[in-house]
């Protein structure tokens, strides 16, 4: 498939670029940074397209997968921009010292929890905890005017997610917004509030 310029390949158990990914990717091709972190960089997608911008970015999975598969439609393209490319849940890889300028991620967001046989790409817990877990570990390495662009679903809880956001110092609003089938998907711009 070719999205945005890129040739891409899908490696199997990967999470395909979806309509979800795309409202991401529109959201953030044009905002400003020079180093960005990716978590749950699937295919390569969003990562590969905004390392054309010649800047730095970290994209991470769990899944070796999609790591495997970010690397080969990494090579294919040979982009501009560094990539850098970790197996690592969260990011549980990375020096905690290290800052980002911006943050961009489409984790799992229903919120329904994952039997083990199931996929659990699109699968947050009951409670969203998923989502709760990666602001919690990403939120402190946004640099001072940094933002943080996190896919939702309006069948989460999305006041909750905003309360704790606010609690952590930072501002929230909607980016962006599309409605499919049965639910809204949302972007929302998560940014330290201005002391």
């Amino acid at each position: 498939m070719i999205v945005n310029g890129l040739r891409l390949i899908l490696h199997p158990g990967v999470y395909p670029p979806s309509e979800d990914s795309y409202l991401l990717l529109d959201t953030v091709k044009e905002a400003e940074a020079k180093k960005i972190l990716e978590v749950g960089c699937g295919c390569g997608l969003i990562s590969l397209t905004l390392a054309r911008r010649n800047v730095e970015v970290v994209a991470i999975d769990v899944n070796r997968e999609a790591c495997r598969n970010t690397l080969t439609n990494l090579k294919m393209n040979r982009g501009q921009g560094i990539v850098h490319i970790i197996n690592s849940d969260l990011v549980a890889a990375l020096r905690r010292n290290v800052k980002f300028d911006m943050v961009v991620s489409n984790p799992p967001y229903l919120p329904v929890e994952a039997s083990p046989s199931e996929d659990s790409s699109w699968a947050a817990g009951e409670e969203n905890t998923f989502s709760k877990k990666l602001l919690e570990n990403v939120l402190p390495m946004l640099t001072t005017g940094g933002a943080m662009f996190l896919v939702q679903s309006s069948l989460t809880d999305l006041e909750d997610l905003k309360r704790i956001v606010e609690a952590e110092g930072f501002s929230v609003e909607e980016a962006a917004q599309r409605r499919f089938f049965f639910e809204k998907i949302v972007v929302l711009k998560i940014f330290r509030r201005h002391a």
